[in-house]
């Protein structure tokens, strides 16, 4: 079993269906949805969303430590490297993309744009659902 934490960081992303991943020997995916606001609530304003800079300034490190222990409870559980998956360049994904890399998770940019993906990535979701090593074919 291997999970999947989908990175939510505005209300364009939430509207987004989530990406299905289609992992190699038939490898079960237990998928979870973490909210970038404070209360991990749905309805609540997401980080991306926030128009107060001052408000986006306090809560980036909040949310970065408390992404950090959700990444490394995972891994610490479950036994392997959780799968981050991450959509666009906003402060919501970048703090994600570093916070995870460092609670033992391996960054996933799931969207199929040509934007370059951020500096942790380690896999690129195709469209086919597969995970293809980042830099290679």
């Amino acid at each position: 079993m291997r999970h999947a934490i989908l990175v939510v960081g505005s209300k364009a992303q939430d509207a987004l269906p989530a990406p299905t991943l289609a992992l190699t020997d038939n490898e079960a995916v237990r998928m979870s949805t973490w909210y970038a606001n404070a209360r991990q609530d749905r309805k609540a304003r997401l980080l991306d969303d926030e128009p107060s800079v001052l408000l986006r300034v306090v809560l980036a490190p909040l949310l970065a430590y408390r992404f950090y222990n959700l990444v490394h409870n995972t891994k610490l559980w479950g036994g392997k490297r959780p799968l981050l998956l991450l959509r666009g360049r906003g402060l919501a994904s970048r703090i994600a993309a570093r916070a995870g890399s460092w609670g033992g998770g391996d960054v996933v940019k799931a969207d199929l744009d040509d934007e370059r993906p951020l500096g942790p990535t380690r896999f690129i979701l195709e469209a086919d659902g597969k995970l293809r090593m980042r830099g290679g074919s």
